[in-house]
């Protein structure tokens, strides 16, 4: 029982992100890293090609990307205790009944002028400057 634990959860450490979908600046991710650092790493190493590929970035002065985390389509709610309609996206093509996915945002990235990058996750902003620097404003 010990090694299956043990093996489930290097699994789990060393799992592949997987980018699901991309609707306009929302990037769906399956198994985004775990940690805070491992997120940010994440991003640093997939930005270019994310950009290159879906063109999430319109205006490199002025833009956010949301990178949200992905757990399957679902049905949209349809009862109270089912969340509010407003807490999943839609899409109108795929499955008939589970075309929505879950707003689950683990991180939202926004950048200026000054070409500094702010990223928010886990209850944290970081700022990350041209040079890559990175440094904590706030808890």
């Amino acid at each position: 029982m010990v090694a299956v634990a043990a093996f489930w959860l290097v699994w789990v450490l060393v799992r592949p992100a997987n980018v699901v979908r991309v609707d306009g600046a929302a990037v769906y991710v399956q198994y985004l890293p775990l940690t805070t650092e491992g997120k940010i790493s994440w991003w640093n190493d997939n930005k270019d090609k994310l950009q290159e590929k879906y063109h999430i970035i319109k205006d490199e002065s002025h833009f956010t990307v949301a990178v949200m985390n992905f757990d399957g389509y679902v049905a949209a709610p349809t009862g109270s205790n089912d969340g509010s309609v407003d807490d999943y996206h839609c899409f109108a093509e795929g499955d008939a009944k589970n075309k929505c996915i879950y707003k689950d945002i683990a991180m939202i990235i926004n950048g200026d002028a000054n070409k500094r990058i702010f990223i928010s996750l886990d209850g944290k902003t970081l700022a990350q400057e041209p040079d890559g620097k990175t440094t904590l404003l706030k808890k």
